[in-house]
């Protein structure tokens, strides 16, 4: 795991770097500065990133405003390794997520 810091809103956000590997390889990074004390307003900034690191079958697309204006994002993959691989990527993420939203001593 690779710990490094990543600009994301004009915040500077720690962020942990990990490779999930299978018959195909996605690196994940996640970072938060939470909490702040609310919403994002208060400055709590939460960030993830996957990328194809070696032969993953990954598509991304936003999806729509829908008439409320919310949109969101879209991750599909192809495969069971892909699956198997994005699955440990999640759980790490919000392993890590929680570790960072603990208050420091």
């Amino acid at each position: 795991m690779q710990i490094s810091s990543r600009k994301v809103r004009d915040k500077i956000i720690e962020v942990r770097t990990d490779r999930f590997v299978s018959a195909n390889l996605i690196e994940a990074t996640v970072g938060t500065n939470c909490p702040q004390g609310g919403d994002s307003g208060h400055g709590g900034l939460t960030v993830l990133g996957l990328r194809d690191a070696a032969g993953t079958d990954i598509e991304c697309r936003l999806l729509p405003n829908d008439r409320d204006g919310n949109g969101g994002v879209e991750i599909t993959l192809g495969g069971d390794t892909e699956c198997e691989t994005f699955a440990d990527a999640l759980i790490w993420a919000g392993e890590v997520l929680k570790a960072q939203m603990k208050p420091k001593n």
